[in-house]
């Protein structure tokens, strides 16, 4: 077949056209889940060959200037009240150094424009720092969770994460406390059929934990449950994101071999099958694992390296993705100020639906942070018999 034609043959079957159902892996649990993430056609060695997601539009939330903090890394996005809140860490220099904060801008007009600068969590004198991590809104409040630790030593000694609530009448926000050991939050927290709420995130060594809130109290300390691993896994930096159903949940893990790592529990997020690799290609960069509206699970993930960005979906109710979309390609414009661990890239995503679009941030170069918005109309999918 001539290479324009079959390019043509990929990009219909990945744009969700005609999506034939694969065999799905023997190795599941009661609820499906299954370390084979991916049951739609082999996915082509020629990025290229994978179309964008239809009417995907670009923004720039925050670009430093000359006399900002430099670093940008680690961005979350969630829309509450009808206001679009995204934050990030920020530090001066260097990634995860001393004098690390966790800053972020408002949108009124669903992400559009963005309002001025803003701290969420302040950082500190000595070396501790504060950093990335994740929004939740819950019974009128708008939470995040954010790590902090020690930013002067290598991986992350005296990791927790601070609770921060924005005060509706002061419209500052405010620190609940130390809710989390030992683990850094990674997505959206996912509310369980016992009524616990879950994140994944690593530990202090980087190695792939989870944390179980004690029911709707936030602010009661969460438990943090380290995940088995195998070996091959060679974890470093090892960020975990899951998804729950009922007292099932799966965790998507950094790993190694350029696959997603996968591991699965059946007892609401208390104990966990050790951690495989999986079908799904994934360099190692950081991913984020959720569900839409549609019924649809999706991962946003780095395809072969940070020069590529996708989103990867299921059929509705199935268990596996089938169906993958570009959403940044190419080398972002390279790194204007100079800092450690900047590179051209976009990574690190993190996703949130709201009013029939997905909105992902993530981090450009490790200094701005841009943000790309998906009609979910444009990632469905044709059911097949089975799923």
């Amino acid at each position: 077949m001539p290479t324009s034609l079959r390019q043509i043959v990929v990009s219909i079957l990945f744009g969700g056209l005609l999506l034939p159902q694969a065999s799905e892996s023997a190795q599941q649990d009661s609820a499906g889940w299954t370390p084979q993430l991916w049951s739609g056609p082999p996915i082509p060695a020629d990025v290229t060959a994978i179309p964008f997601a239809a009417g995907l539009e670009h923004r720039t939330i925050h670009r430093p200037g000359q006399s900002d903090d430099k670093f940008l890394h680690g961005a979350a996005i969630i829309d509450h009240d009808g206001v679009m809140y995204a934050n990030w860490a920020n530090s001066p220099t260097d990634e995860n150094g001393p004098h690390e904060t966790l800053r972020g801008r408002r949108s009124l007009d669903a992400g559009k424009t963005w309002s001025a600068l803003e701290l969420v969590a302040p950082g500190f004198k000595g070396n501790e720092c504060h950093s990335h991590g994740v929004y939740l809104a819950h019974e009128g409040e708008l939470w995040t969770f954010c790590a902090r630790f020690d930013g002067s030593k290598h991986k992350f000694p005296g990791l927790t994460a601070e609770a921060f609530v924005l005060n509706e009448k002061t419209d500052r926000w405010e620190s609940r406390g130390i809710v989390i050991d030992n683990c850094w939050p990674y997505d959206e927290p996912v509310r369980m059929g016992n009524g616990n709420w879950i994140t994944g995130g690593q530990d202090k060594q980087g190695l792939p934990v989870i944390a179980i809130s004690q029911g709707d109290d936030l602010a009661e300390k969460w438990q943090t449950v380290p995940l088995p691993y195998d070996p091959a896994l060679e974890p470093n930096y090892a960020e975990t994101t899951v998804w729950a159903e009922g007292e099932h949940v799966i965790a998507v893990i950094r790993g190694g071999g350029d696959v997603a790592w996968v591991s699965i529990s059946d007892d609401f997020g208390r104990t966990w099958t050790r951690a495989v690799r999986s079908n799904y290609p994934m360099p190692r960069s950081k991913a984020y694992l959720g569900k839409l509206s549609t019924g649809q699970l999706y991962i946003v993930s780095n395809l072969k390296n940070r020069d590529t960005l996708v989103v990867s979906v299921g059929r509705p109710g199935a268990k596996t993705l089938s169906s993958m979309w570009r959403i940044r390609h190419g080398k972002s414009e390279p790194p204007r100020f100079p800092g450690k661990a900047k590179s051209k890239q976009w990574s690190y995503p993190y996703a949130h639906e709201h009013d029939g679009k997905l909105f992902i941030v993530y981090s450009i170069g490790k200094e701005d942070c841009g943000l790309s918005v998906v009609p979910v109309a444009s990632l469905r999918t044709t059911p097949a018999q089975g799923d």
